[in-house]
């Protein structure tokens, strides 16, 4: 136990500290990485029984190894009791980088659907500015991608393409999208930014999530933990 990894005491420590209300959520949602896959590993007794929504095909298949019953979105209008994910990059005020794993549509969907968000991070993921430790994934339509591009180049950003793992090609999401990195360096205003792209036709979302979280774990050296909690600014509206 003394030496496990931050992302490991992470995973822990969101399951001690979250133990009770994971066990009284109806409906969780489960996002995307190697984080999120130590917190399945430690916490899917727990899950069993549950309606739980993937946000990727990796992580449902990750569920079902375990035993865990993963469910389609569901057609009725349905709060998520609770969502659990990871994050690529983190600062002080709680705002995030995600969709390094190519997730990142289905993991925004579900985060913002979600009646309490709860992210879990290695110490290694905190940064003073976002963009800091690499390029802002953005999904994209596939047939818009030259377009979007060139206007990204206008704007002074390096677009990439990225390429599928195993394959040749552009990785394409789940949900069917291109993912494209976009390296913005370190960014100033994540709001301004957001809205720019957001603007862009053709650009289906981006990997800024910002005031989305209502508790961030961070795992440290040692197995030790800090829970930091924020208020949160986005939640659906029928919550």
């Amino acid at each position: 136990m003394d030496n496990c990894s931050p992302k490991e005491a992470a995973a822990r420590g969101a399951l001690e500290t979250f133990k009770d209300l994971i066990s009284r959520s109806l409906v969780a949602g489960v996002g995307t990485g190697t984080t999120v896959k130590e917190f399945i590993s430690v916490a899917s007794e727990l899950l069993r029984g549950k309606r739980v929504l993937s946000s990727s095909l990796s992580t449902s298949l990750e569920l079902s190894s375990r035993g865990v019953d993963v469910v389609s979105y569901p057609a009725e209008r349905r709060t998520v009791d609770l969502y659990i994910d990871g994050a690529d990059e983190v600062t002080a005020d709680g705002h995030m980088i995600k969709g390094r794993g190519g997730a990142l549509l289905g993991e925004k969907i579900l985060a913002y659907f979600s009646r309490v968000n709860i992210f879990i991070v290695g110490e290694d993921k905190l940064v003073g500015r976002l963009g800091s430790k690499g390029p802002l994934p953005i999904e994209v339509v596939p047939e818009a991608y030259p377009l979007v591009s060139e206007e990204l180049s206008s704007l002074g950003f390096k677009a990439v393409a990225r390429e599928g793992s195993g394959k040749v090609g552009p990785l394409i999401s789940d949900l069917r999208g291109m993912i494209v990195d976009v390296y913005t360096g370190p960014i100033e205003r994540p709001e301004d930014l957001e809205a720019t792209l957001k603007r862009i036709p053709g650009v289906v979302e981006t990997g800024l999530f910002l005031g989305m979280a209502d508790y961030i774990v961070v795992g440290k050296e040692g197995c030790n933990y800090e829970v930091l909690r924020f208020t949160r600014k986005t939640k659906a509206h029928f919550m």
